[in-house]
């Protein structure tokens, strides 16, 4: 219990040292708080706080029988949050060596192999001179995030050198997006929330890559197979971590830069790269028992103390539950951690000296594991040509990750067929519920009323979740008794950006109560770090770890609106609408697919289907430093330009496509109507958008189907008018 307080005093003292700080006249410029520190954002404090809390029922196991027990459904889970359940098919690798540099004591080969059927993976092999014992052991090396330099990186370089010196074959090759497999389609931003629809992850591909890597280690007459070992920092120490992890045939590893505690991170680290957004993993484990599942093959963890991106005080507290783990496996040997003083994020020399002796007492039993001291090295400059693999024609070619997602996206939705509305219901259902206990009090308040022009302005708000308020502005004619009809607006820019459409006006001049709310994560529930960031990324990842998506939990905040709505006399629950603009679009269709109280929902600049959030930033061909400006923006904004429309990653719901597509969803409100206007992929869609076609031609259907036309106030207002007799239900659907 002791600890438990300890940990959510410390979340509260930062969140409220941040929200102190916000309140001074200069709040929008502040510059001094990292991105970890959240003033204002109400809805990102509730989402760690529920994250951290959810986390603290994962401990070290009891006894050895226990972790036996428990460990392959920690094994099972990461598989499938990674998308890796089942394995790809091994595929030829079509290997070829490219060239060859000689150095004197190793020498240098630039090869390209295929992880996937043309996916080309780009590969420095370096191999220790003839004479001394063959086969040798190996050493895989994924990198970090070396954007353009790639496995060409001076500590890429140094850190591979240095272990050709030590007798090793090392193997290198360039991450997904970067190297020279930076190119657009390839960042781990856009491609990894392009493949989230899939039920697979920019790091279940990275993590095949590396496999792929294994297996042709594995083919080299020179290497011993029985003896490879692997090392990254960083996304490559990620990398490094679930390999080992899921593939036995890593005897060892050596991970830098990425030891941390789920629980501490996600309060104090951040979202960091997407291939850390791994779909609902807190729901299955902590960080602990991904690295347990090495065990009892050995491990060394290194930490810098200075680590900005993944804190030492978490780094510590997790080394410490892996090695009682180990310790309860009668592996106690096997395990160390290296808290590296002074040190950043990086794999300085420090660092290396320690991987070059762990992984020499491992693979070799040469030294007792302790630090071997790198000698001078020659470096390569840095994206010469000695280490590029240009000449292979495969490489001009190679496919981008977005493409193929698409690609697997418009075949997944092909063979989708007529979706069951039980089954769409019931994915929907799951997507929506609260995450913990039923939802309790409303709670709703009224803070001000003013009128204005015959009309009558009410701010309001309501309880959500525990810890999670709705503010809403009600607008209705004054002096109206009621029970007034009711349209409740969700707009993504929140209830400020359409109070400046005429609509809203129209709409209560017309006799309707107008009640536009900021869903969580809109509006003045969002919170803003400085005039150009907001935290929308950060939640966005909260979420995706947790496995509560953001579209589900804003369908649930506009059922509790329906709820509130309830709770007014002056309000009718016989007439009440839904209306969703930009990527609030979304949640409005699925909050009017499982709540019947609703009678029709009409949406603008929203997407027909999920395959349409899978796009390519956009970037002047060859341009990689603005390659690199965009991969950085997209982790700022949580949003990219996609050319002709931004997507945002908070529309993308993991696994999606396994269950429905976004007609789909429509066609589960039948008969009750919808108004679907101005498809913000409406250019884009292609064969996807049959399925709304078809959806919209169904006898039964409400569904007025027009993507190319402009939402129109006057339209929306007789669309309003001409309401069919369809039966309203005064319930709302149980859950299955």
């Amino acid at each position: 219990m002791a600890t438990t307080v300890h940990r959510f005093c410390g979340l509260l003292c930062w969140l409220t040292a941040g929200a102190l700080s916000a309140q001074g006249p200069a709040a929008g410029d502040r510059s001094f708080f990292p991105p970890s520190i959240v003033p204002g954002a109400t809805a990102l404090v509730k989402s760690i706080g529920d994250a951290a809390e959810s986390l603290l029922r994962w401990h070290t196991p009891a006894n050895a029988a226990s972790w036996e027990q428990r460990r392959p459904r920690v094994e099972k889970a990461l598989l499938t949050t990674l998308g890796l359940d089942p394995l790809p098919e091994r595929t030829p690798l079509n290997p070829r060596l490219l060239a060859r540099t000689d150095r004197g004591e190793f020498s240098v080969e630039t090869v390209v192999f295929e992880s996937r059927p043309a996916f080309p993976i780009t590969a420095n092999l370096y191999r220790p001179r003839s004479g001394g014992q063959t086969p040798r052991p190996a050493v895989l090396v994924p990198i970090g995030h070396y954007l353009e330099e790639g496995k060409t990186a001076s500590e890429v370089q140094a850190l591979c050198m240095g272990l050709a010196g030590q007798g090793f074959v090392v193997l290198t090759y360039d991450a997904i997006g970067q190297g020279e497999r930076m190119i657009p389609g390839n960042v781990h931003h856009e491609a990894g929330y392009a493949l989230l629809p899939l039920g697979q992850t920019i790091a279940g591909w990275m993590v095949w890559d590396s496999m792929r890597a294994l297996d042709y280690l594995e083919s080299l007459p020179d290497v011993d197979s029985s003896r490879i070992g692997i090392t990254g920092n960083s996304g490559g120490g990620l990398n490094s971590l679930l390999t080992a992890a899921l593939d036995r045939r890593v005897r060892t590893a050596a991970v830098a830069g990425f030891t941390l505690e789920f629980n501490h991170w996600i309060k104090y680290g951040g979202a960091h790269c997407a291939c850390t957004h791994l779909p609902g993993i807190f729901r299955s484990m902590e960080w602990f028992e991904i690295a347990s599942l090495i065990a009892p093959r050995s491990l060394l963890l290194m930490q810098g103390e200075q680590d900005e991106i993944f804190p030492i005080a978490g780094a510590r507290r997790a080394a410490s539950h892996t090695r009682a783990t180990f310790e309860l496996l009668g592996a106690a040997a096997n395990f160390r951690f290296d808290e590296i003083a002074g040190e950043p994020h990086a794999y300085s020399r420090p660092f290396r000296e320690r991987a070059y002796g762990w992984l020499a007492a491992q693979l070799v039993r040469r030294g007792d594991g302790t630090a071997i001291e790198e000698p001078p090295l020659r470096l390569f400059p840095e994206q010469q040509p000695p280490l590029l693999c240009a000449s292979d024609p495969r490489i001009a070619h190679q496919r981008a990750v977005v493409d193929v997602a698409r690609e697997a996206a418009a075949k997944r939705i092909a063979a989708l067929g007529p979706a069951p509305a039980a089954g769409v219901g019931a994915w929907l259902h799951g997507l929506i519920g609260p995450g913990g206990d039923p939802p309790g009090f409303l709670a709703p308040r009224s803070t001000s009323v003013s009128r204005a022009d015959g009309m009558l302005l009410e701010e309001i708000g309501f309880l959500s979740e525990d810890g999670e308020y709705v503010p809403g502005t009600l607008r209705k004619p004054d002096g109206e008794r009621g029970p007034l009809p009711v349209v409740i607006v969700a707009h993504q820019g929140g209830r400020v950006a359409f109070w400046e459409e005429p609509i809203s006006k129209q709409l209560a001049a017309a006799g309707w109560a107008v009640l536009a709310v900021d869903l969580r994560g809109r509006g003045e529930t969002l919170g803003r770090f400085n005039r150009d960031r907001d935290f929308n990324y950060r939640l966005i990842s909260s979420q995706i770890l947790s496995g509560r998506p953001l579209p589900g939990l804003r369908a649930f905040d506009l059922l509790r609106t329906v709820d509130y709505v309830a709770t007014r006399p002056d309000l009718s629950m016989k007439r009440i609408v839904l209306a969703g603009f930009g990527d609030d679009a979304l949640p409005a269709l699925m909050a009017a697919a499982v709540d019947k109280r609703v009678e029709g929902v009409a949406v603008a600049d929203g997407f027909q289907s999920f395959v349409s959030q899978m796009r390519t930033m956009q970037v002047p061909a060859g341009n990689r430093r603005e390659l690199r400006r965009v991969w950085n923006s997209a982790q700022i904004r949580g949003r990219f330009d996609a050319g002709g429309y931004e997507v945002d990653f908070g529309s993308v719901i993991p696994s999606a496509l396994a269950n429905a597509d976004i007609a789909d969803i429509v066609a589960t409100i039948a008969p009750r109507r919808v108004l679907f206007r101005q498809a913000r992929d409406a250019g884009d869609a292609g064969d996807t958008a049959e399925r709304m076609r078809r959806a919209a031609r169904s006898p039964d259907s409400g569904f007025d189907f027009r993507p190319a036309l402009r939402f129109d106030a006057a339209e929306f207002l007789k669309w309003l008018r001409d309401r069919k007799d369809t039966a309203i239900s005064a319930t709302r659907n149980t859950r299955p």
